[in-house]
């Protein structure tokens, strides 16, 4: 009997570039797809014209590097969060803040207290397993999440924007200066450097737009309020006075009395005697 050949397996076709192009998971350099998200308004008109989505893109991850705590991230993301506490229902979620706000600064701002929520993690792994869990619960609008003492790795970062992508909100880190030349999969990021008149924003990175705004920054004037404030001179002023020398300045004429204990010996019929000390 004769073996019968093989049936040779119909091979499916392989897909084209042109399908491929289509993906989710695969960017091409011009591409608009990614104008077109869902946004919230930034609340500053001249820093929306930078980015893709005239505002701040949902279901993202943002990352904000600043030199300290308090250098922006308030005064940035204050307006957005008016907005989707005021517009929409849910809470503001604050991960790891250094500090507890100033809750009469808030209200001034027009922030509902009643819908900001504010979670404490006592180290790393606590911290990512939060991030993840808050962005993809339905009820959290706004993330607003302050690095730990211990580096992210990309990993970690990674899973935050994964998580990021689930949802439709608002999530923003705020990481240390020193991170700005790693990598990061985070869509937008972004530089503050907080100076007298202005904030300063540079784009490190912005998903959809191969050209950055590193070297040139976005000028945001500071609200009037701030204005107002007499600027304290930093450290590095060459004009900074150290205590001794101010007080120096300020006492130019004052003299004082000459010590006794200075004054050494007295004379008596011409003769010199030493001062006793009487206890």
């Amino acid at each position: 009997m004769k073996r019968s050949a093989p049936k040779q397996q119909s091979k499916a076709p392989s897909p084209g570039l042109d399908q491929l192009l289509q993906r989710d998971d695969i960017w091409r350099g011009h591409s608009q797809r990614f104008s077109n998200r869902e946004s919230v308004d930034t609340g500053f008109p001249l820093l929306n014209q930078y980015l893709l989505n005239t505002g701040w893109p949902c279901n993202s991850l943002i990352e904000l590097c600043q030199a300290s705590a308090g250098s922006g991230d308030w005064l940035l993301f204050s307006p957005a969060m008016k907005t989707l506490l005021t517009e929409h229902r849910g809470h503001a979620v604050l991960l790891n803040p250094p500090s507890l706000p100033f809750a009469q600064g808030l209200m001034q701002a027009g922030i509902p207290l009643q819908q900001l929520l504010v979670v404490h993690t006592t180290n790393k792994a606590d911290f990512v397993v939060s991030f993840v869990e808050l962005a993809r619960a339905s009820c959290c609008s706004l993330l607003l999440a302050w690095q730990p003492k211990q580096a992210l790795t990309y990993t970690e970062l990674r899973k935050c924007q994964l998580a990021c992508s689930d949802n439709n909100g608002l999530y923003c880190i705020f990481r240390p200066l020193q991170v700005q030349q790693q990598s990061s999969p985070a869509a937008l990021r972004l530089k503050v450097a907080l100076s007298q008149n202005a904030l300063d924003v540079f784009i490190l990175k912005q998903q959809g737009q191969l050209r950055s705004q590193a070297e040139t920054p976005i000028q945001l004037a500071l609200p009037q309020q701030w204005q107002a404030l007499q600027a304290h001179r930093k450290l590095g002023d060459d004009d900074l006075l150290s205590p001794a020398a101010a007080n120096d300045q300020a006492f130019t004429h004052y003299q004082p009395r000459q010590n006794i204990l200075s004054m050494g010996l007295r004379t008596q019929n011409g003769k010199k005697i030493k001062l006793k000390r009487h206890y």
